[in-house]
């Protein structure tokens, strides 16, 4: 009686479980409403059209047996026994056992029995034929959708997808292989308290000026479950790495339970990097004594322009010196051969880094040499030795002694070219030709060989001196009546060997005369003594060149009276005895 009762009571127990269900699971048709769904299994995608147009899109999973078709939902069931046996919440009957419902859960309305490893399926073809979806997705179809609403299911590509393919979150292994849908809205669900966050501890801060901005480095974010989203951040704000300053850039991620996670990141943008000098030529060279200004076309900037040229120092190390002085005047000249270093240096008020660059001026004495001593033109008596080398000097503009480089050329009359003279020729040098010499004296700059400083002299040489007269006998002795050629065998000749002794003037002192007579050449060249006695003969010359200079000499003959034969005697006609 008792197992009879008993069962009495498990068969009521089972018919009221039929008729709730009954009246849950009525299958009647409905009116559809301004909805259509799509579903493709080729991407495992559902799109919900209102009035024609899409409106949103679910991940799914379909599978193999999942019919291609255009059909009408048919029923609706909160919760529904599927094969296994397992459960699914949700649920809408597309057609004969195909349905729209969440992933299946292990126990009958227990909410923490989900298989999580079928629900990490979501997207794939997993299904033995329904369309398997979030809860918070099959609960909208359920709850939206009504009865006769069409569902097309179709195998396409992902450009059939124009909402694209929604991403469902998935469930990491530490919370297990079962528990709640993380999208169940229902009061209770332990996922309704998790959050995504936003990791900006790895954010670098600091950025250099004129860098790029590299907005997600260093940042990461995590769905709420914890899964790495960092590909879903997006940020705000704006940061000019052109201009020093701070700015805050606010980053957001949203996870695909649609919560949302943010954080704000100060970032500074600097300059760490030392001021610019421009202009320092890095070697010039300069002449010496010339003057430099060590700031000329020299300018000095941070790297955001802010302008330090008056704030740069220049220090100086002279030629020979290890240690360098600060140079403040404008000029400098440059008094010394050799290198000389100027160090610029700038310190760059954003960072007090400081900044220096070297230039070096090499001084060189490249100019003409300076030659003195070359005398003006000048006159010289023939056969005159002379040192052409005497006060002649030379030295470079730095002052270094260059005399012994001196060359000396000679060109004497006559001659086109010049000849080189030797160091020993031109300290006794013979002006053994009449005419002039041009005497050119040239000094070369070792360090700059076409820097040459010539000068030339003119020699006149001339034979001014008293010519010499020879063959001039002291005294002869004649009888009266003998005669002479006064200028035979007496010549004259200049100092130089110019033969002058056309130029002989004779002149005779004849006995009893005071004064001297001058002898034609017709007179002197047959000359007789006609009267006893003493007769000077004067013979004198002048040179050419300068009549002052003249040479003379003197000849006397000593005529005796001798005997004169009748035939000798002088006839005298009776006119000349008057």
């Amino acid at each position: 009686m008792k197992k009879m009762k008993k069962s009495i009571i498990m068969v009521f127990a089972l018919l009221v479980v039929l008729l709730s269900a009954f009246s849950l699971d009525r299958g009647d048709a409905q009116a559809a409403g301004n909805y259509s769904i799509r579903i493709n299994k080729a991407t495992n995608v559902v799109t919900v059209y209102s009035n024609g147009k899409p409106d949103r899109a679910f991940v799914c999973s379909t599978g193999n047996a999942t019919p291609i078709g255009t059909f009408r939902t048919s029923q609706k069931l909160r919760w529904h026994v599927l094969d296994g046996p397992s459960y699914g919440q949700y649920c809408t009957r597309i057609h004969g056992g195909v349905l729209f419902h969440s992933v299946w859960y292990y126990a009958n309305g227990d909410y923490a029995s989900q298989s999580y490893v079928q629900y990490n399926k979501l997207g794939t073809t997993a299904s033995h034929g329904c369309v398997r979806l979030t809860v918070a997705d099959s609960k909208w179809i359920y709850e939206n959708c009504p009865l006769g609403t069409s569902v097309t299911i179709f195998w396409g590509s992902s450009n059939d997808d124009p909402l694209g393919k929604p991403e469902a979150i998935k469930i990491p292994a530490r919370f297990g292989s079962r528990g709640w849908d993380p999208t169940d809205p229902l009061a209770g669900n332990p996922y309704s308290g998790y959050r995504p966050s936003v990791n900006v501890s790895g954010a670098q801060t600091t950025i250099e000026y004129g860098s790029s901005f590299q907005p997600f480095v260093g940042i990461s974010a995590n769905d709420s479950l914890g899964n790495d989203i960092s590909g879903r951040l997006t940020y705000s704000g704006k940061v000019r790495t052109k201009k020093l300053g701070r700015y805050n850039i606010t980053y957001t991620v949203t996870d695909a339970l649609g919560r949302s996670a943010s954080s704000v990141v100060t970032y500074q943008v600097v300059d760490t990097k030392k001021a610019i000098i421009k202009g320092v030529k890095k070697s010039q060279k300069k002449e010496y004594n010339s003057s430099f200004k060590p700031k000329s076309n020299i300018k000095a900037y941070t790297v955001d322009k802010k302008k330090l040229t008056n704030k740069i120092k220049v220090k100086v190390i002279y030629p020979g010196s290890k240690k360098e002085k600060l140079y403040k005047k404008s000029t400098i000249k440059l008094k010394k051969l050799g290198t000389y270093k100027f160090n610029y240096y700038v310190t760059n008020p954003n960072n007090k880094r400081v900044t220096k660059v070297t230039g070096k001026v090499v001084v060189k004495d490249t100019k003409k040499p300076k030659l003195t001593g070359v005398p003006t033109k000048r006159t010289l008596e023939y056969n005159t030795v002379r040192n052409l080398r005497n006060n002649i000097k030379s030295k470079l503009q730095s002052g270094k002694n260059m005399d012994s480089k001196i060359v000396v050329k000679v060109k004497v009359p006559g001659s086109a070219n010049y000849v080189k003279l030797s160091s020993n020729t031109s300290k006794n040098y013979r002006f053994n030709k009449l005419g002039t010499y041009y005497v050119q004296y040239s000094v070369a700059n070792p360090y700059n060989k076409k820097a040459v400083t010539t000068k030339t002299t003119t020699f006149v040489i001339r034979d001014t001196k008293a010519p010499n007269l020879s063959g001039v006998a002291a005294a002869k002795t004649l009888t009266c009546n003998d005669f002479l050629d006064l200028k035979a065998g007496v010549t004259a000749k200049l100092v130089s060997g110019v033969d002058v002794s056309s130029g002989i003037v004779i002149k005779v002192k004849v006995p009893g005369e005071q004064a001297f007579t001058t002898l034609t050449a017709e007179q002197y060249r047959k000359y007789y003594f006609e009267k006893p006695g003493i007769y000077t003969i004067e013979y004198s010359v002048a040179n050419p060149g300068n009549v002052n200079a003249v040479a003379k000499k003197i000849m006397t003959v000593t005529v005796s009276a001798g005997q004169i034969s009748p035939d000798d005697a002088p006839k005298v006609t009776p006119d000349e005895w008057k």
